[in-house]
């Protein structure tokens, strides 16, 4: 299973005969035997040949076998009978049929033809397989080797014999006549390769080309790194870190499941996990950051994806596992669970929330921002709902027991709920209840905090507070922290109150007077976040129902043209642009709702002198003196630093939810205006941006304060 946090998998469409064929053979795949596959591979790259004999070992009760292989490989089977059953509908693969197999259910295939890539994949544009002079890349969706979908999961021993002087890498332990050198690298000519894969897979990918090996030993794994050029101290980086993150997770899960772990460069910009092994693109693999959000992220896809394998019947729960025990823990470590949380809230309500919507037992991959939005922010939520239900050390102890428990096997949400839900409310009606709630039913809680009125008792002080659920359809069954702000700031009382209906009044018995009231004040729950609640941010533009963009009519024809592909590269990932020229009906604009967010394209913008003072002013901050930005002329300030437009590009938003989302993007030079159109959806949390030219660096990047949150009462 190819599992990364940008996107993942895809599907070819099969004939509805072969369908109904392997359905009437009433086969289960999720308890099927196990097969193994022992194949001798030999590649010719100048003409993208591959000849492949793989010795398949069948269940013994088998008495045939259905499988699919790509149609430009010309298959013949010994010892059995070979029927070509037709072919799929787009006529990339065909279906045969093995009958008479022999009495040890043991067949062999001998395949071979060119590899040429019918396509690419995914948002990268890589091809869906590659074999040429520079490298191979092979994968299921390759259809290069035989795909018997009554037998998903499989071992394999796989010989290769490449070019000379590749590398090849593949699942498993890796033989080859390798000689070490002091610093690790590796220095190979033979070209004979050999892989062994003893834990069943779902897939047998094989890679190769011109690459510099860097290995070592930890702790009875190989962890390697595969580069173009001959970069140690790169390699060294990602050597120690993933040496780290492995010990990390073997400690809190389980032992990592392969004999190695690979960091492999690729010539596209790919942010792929495969078991034992991350395809990282060439510019990706070079960003400071990586080494601590992706490599741990496709690291923990080793257990969870890659070593536990999903049962869709009820949703994909591995990317949301893995982003709440890799990214969400990361940022927790560092004192910003809550900041995470709110950007997951955030990007649901975005996204998916009242435009895009679905229920996660329907999520497989991430192919948009709502997909996204549902099956990994959802999904992480959900997590960390269990956790807070059953603490983390009952939380740790059901992961520990999944792992062991399905390793090398598939498993659903249900299965992963099962061993999560808190033991003390295990029942039957709990946990179903909880799966229906967040996994089968499509939308979120919108919880409010309706009325808090605080009585002086003789002694003390009563706080009522109510709660309301403002959803279509019945409540959610909730259990929500209520933070109580005593006087002095100092004290916080915390209290978790379980909400179950559509509206529910609190009481609290205080000894002192409260200064403040706040419900659910990090996050922990997941639910529509209202639009006050939220500060303004470029996700909430870019999730809008319309994208207004609106460009200067006299701009010059270059920056005419940069600004035409911007709207046209955000159309494409978006779905929602309009642009129109600033000399346009600028009523009809200011009449739009407020489902429409607009942007206002450049320091020449006519449209500036009626908007300006939305992004001039200073907004309140419970935590400093304020927030301040000012835009006069062809110059920003933000907090008392001057950015002058021929230095700088910048990104203003108007803060206040109350209005419709409005932005502008100061940038005039052409070159600029195309590297903040790749730049600006990667920044999609921030409200405020600014850019240092010519490189067009980022210095700036600050979030909005909320201005009226609706989940905060004050004492007057």
């Amino acid at each position: 299973m190819r599992c990364n946090s940008i996107w993942q998998g895809r599907c070819h469409k099969e004939s509805l005969w072969l369908f109904l064929v392997l359905f009437l053979t009433a086969f289960d795949t999720l308890s099927a035997e196990i097969i193994h596959h022992e194949l001798n591979v030999r590649l010719h790259p100048a003409d993208a040949g591959i000849i492949v004999t793989d010795t398949i070992q069948l269940p013994p009760a088998a008495v045939s076998a259905v499988f699919s292989l790509r149609n430009s490989l010309t298959v013949k089977a010994g010892a059995a009978e070979l029927v070509l059953l037709g072919e799929s509908d787009t006529g990339r693969l065909r279906h045969y049929r093995i009958n008479r197999l022999p009495a040890d259910a043991k067949v062999q295939l001998i395949y071979q033809g060119k590899i040429v890539s019918g396509g690419i994949q995914g948002p990268f544009d890589m091809p869906e397989s590659v074999l040429n002079t520079e490298n191979v890349y092979l994968d299921k969706s390759s259809a290069w080797l035989p795909d018997f979908r009554a037998y998903p999961l499989f071992t394999f021993n796989l010989h290769v014999e490449a070019p000379q002087n590749w590398q090849m890498i593949s699942q498993g332990k890796r033989s080859a006549s390798d000689s070490y050198n002091r610093n690790g690298k590796t220095d190979d000519s033979t070209g004979d390769y050999s892989f062994n894969m003893p834990h069943p897979q779902d897939d047998i990918y094989l890679l190769g080309g011109f690459y510099q090996r860097f290995s070592k030993q930890h702790e009875g794994i190989e962890i390697v790194v595969y580069l173009f050029e001959d970069d140690t101290a790169l390699a060294e980086k990602y050597l120690q870190t993933s040496a780290d993150y492995i010990s990390l997770y073997s400690d809190w899960i389980g032992r990592y499941p392969y004999a190695k772990f690979a960091v492999v460069e690729n010539r596209w910009q790919t942010g792929y996990g495969m078991p034992s092994f991350t395809l990282l693109g060439s510019r990706v693999i070079r960003l400071p950051f990586i080494l601590n959000t992706s490599l741990p992220h496709e690291i923990l896809h080793n257990w969870w994806g890659n070593g536990v394998y999903v049962d869709f019947s009820k949703g994909n729960w591995s990317e949301g596992l893995t982003a709440y025990m890799s990214d969400h823990f990361s940022n927790e470590q560092q004192g910003k669970g809550s900041e995470y949380r709110r950007k997951a809230l955030e990007r649901y309500a975005n996204f998916a929330a009242k435009q895009a919507d679905f229920a996660l037992a329907d999520f497989r991959s991430r192919h948009d921002e709502a997909s996204q939005a549902i099956g990994y922010s959802k999904s992480l939520m959900v997590f960390h709902m269990l956790r807070t239900m059953a603490g983390d050390a009952a939380f740790n102890d059901g992961i520990r027991q999944f792992w062991r428990r399905y390793q090398y096997s598939y498993a659903s949400f249900t299965d992963l709920i099962a061993l999560l839900y808190p033991a003390a409310n295990n029942s039957d009606n709990g946990r179903r209840r909880f799966t229906e709630q967040w996994l089968d039913r499509t939308g979120a809680p919108e919880i409010s905090l309706d009325n808090v009125n605080l009585s002086k008792l003789d002694d003390s002080y009563l706080l009522s507070v109510k709660i309301s659920q403002q959803q279509q359809g019945p409540a959610y069954r909730l259990q929500i922290p209520l933070e109580v702000t005593l006087p002095g700031n100092t004290h916080v009382l915390r209290e978790t109150v379980l909400l179950t209906e559509k509206s529910q009044l609190f009481t609290l018995k205080l000894k002192q007077q409260p200064v403040a009231v706040t419900l659910d004040p990090d996050y922990d729950v997941f639910r529509l976040l209202h639009a006050n609640e939220r500060p303004a941010s470029l996700g909430r533009l870019f999730g809008a129902k319309k994208q207004l963009l609106v460009m200067p009519a006299d701009a010059t024809a270059e920056q005419i043209k940069a600004w035409q592909q911007l709207a046209s590269a955000w159309s494409r990932q978006y779905k929602n642009v309009e642009l129109r020229y600033d000399n346009q009906d600028v009523n009809e604009m200011k009449a739009m709702d407020n489902d429409t967010a607009i942007w206002l394209l450049g320091w020449n913008n006519k449209l500036l002198k009626d908007y300006r003072e939305y992004f001039t002013a200073q907004y309140p901050d419970s935590t400093s003196a304020g927030y301040t930005q000012k835009l006069s002329g062809n110059m920003v300030t933000i907090e008392n630093r001057q950015l002058p437009a021929d230095k700088h590009a910048v990104v203003l938003l108007d803060a206040d939810n109350a209005r419709r989302p409005l932005a502008f993007i100061g940038a005039d030079d052409a070159e600029t205006i195309a590297l903040i159109a790749r730049k600006l959806p990667h920044y999609s949390s921030y409200g405020v941006l600014a850019f240092e030219l010519p490189e067009v660096n980022n210095i700036i990047k600050q979030y909005l304060p909320v201005l009226r949150s609706p989940m905060v009462w004050k004492l007057d």
